[in-house]
């Protein structure tokens, strides 16, 4: 069905059945996704060793011939098959990259101590990384950002997406979001901005016609490796259309550009920094959105 059919059917949203709809559709994404516990699972398994062997035996050869093949079989079911990232004499390097479940996503304030705020059910983006640079090998497994089930609904009930582009629709943010917080990560200088250790920011950034609303969040603190401490999470907490936009959060947007280049430029980066800086806004994690 083209879009537009999906568009004009959720804009209708203000009607408790067209909400309903959209958590339904928003309910069997989630389900359909392969679960967290898979790759929790492989985390501890035979076949990580075996992927981890299968790549440093690969990884003496100048030509990345069949890495790709070899190092695929050993990575499932946690991710589907590995990618070709860099293959020289500096580097050699594969990635994957899955979104995956979370039925009961347990949600944690930014502070120290281990207090949940709440739990909710999300898709999580998760990437592996195995590289092999001055002899040193590497694998690493992160979890940069998530979107609640509620965001999805709203993305559906309010016309940024439709039950068939709902998938590339969240990757493409979750994308976004990983982008922006390993760009922070990455910046030794990140403390230019206001953003400090231990608090919890709301950011909007522009999307479609609308805008989506990240929190910096910590999410399942059980799990600490997959997280750079004291970096948090990016969380997606729900999209805002148009309509909804005050004169204020259009004059916080105004500006947002992020580079993905792997080699940034000076005025690029600075220019982020002074974006996240009007952006960011201090908030208690527990405070619901006023317009969800």
């Amino acid at each position: 069905m083209p879009r537009v059919e999906y568009t004009n059917f959720f804009k209708a949203g203000v009607l408790g059945v067209y909400k309903r709809l959209a958590d339904g559709h928003a309910t069997n994404f989630v389900q359909s996704r392969p679960r967290l516990a898979d790759i929790t699972d492989w985390l501890s398994s035979p076949r990580r060793e075996a992927a981890i062997l299968a790549f440093r035996e690969s990884a003496y050869s100048k030509k990345p011939g069949r890495v790709v093949k070899r190092v695929s079989k050993y990575v499932r079911p946690a991710f589907d098959v590995v990618h070709l990232a860099q293959w020289d004499k500096v580097m050699k390097a594969v990635f994957a990259v899955r979104l995956a479940s979370v039925r009961e996503t347990d949600v944690f304030a930014m502070h120290a101590d281990e207090e949940k705020v709440f739990s909710e059910r999300s898709v999580i983006i998760s990437d592996l990384l195995l590289l092999s640079a001055s002899n040193d090998f590497s694998a690493k497994i992160s979890i940069s950002a998530n979107i609640s089930h509620h965001t999805i609904s709203r993305l559906l009930e309010r016309g940024a997406s439709n039950p068939e582009l709902i998938e590339g629709d969240v990757l493409e943010i979750l994308q976004q979001a990983r982008a922006l917080r390993d760009f922070l990560s990455s910046r030794s200088d990140h403390s230019l901005t206001k953003l400090k250790d231990g608090m919890t920011y709301d950011l909007i950034v522009p999307y479609r016609d609308g805008a989506l609303i990240l929190r910096t969040l910590r999410i399942n603190a059980a799990q600490q490796s997959f997280f750079s401490s004291p970096m948090p999470v990016f969380s997606v907490r729900t999209y805002l259309d148009k309509s909804m936009l005050s004169d204020r959060q259009y004059a916080r947007m105004e500006g947002f550009r992020l580079s993905r280049d792997p080699l940034i430029s000076n005025d690029d980066c600075q220019h982020t920094l002074a974006w996240l800086k009007k952006n960011a806004e201090e908030t208690d994690p527990r405070r619901r959105l006023v317009v969800e």
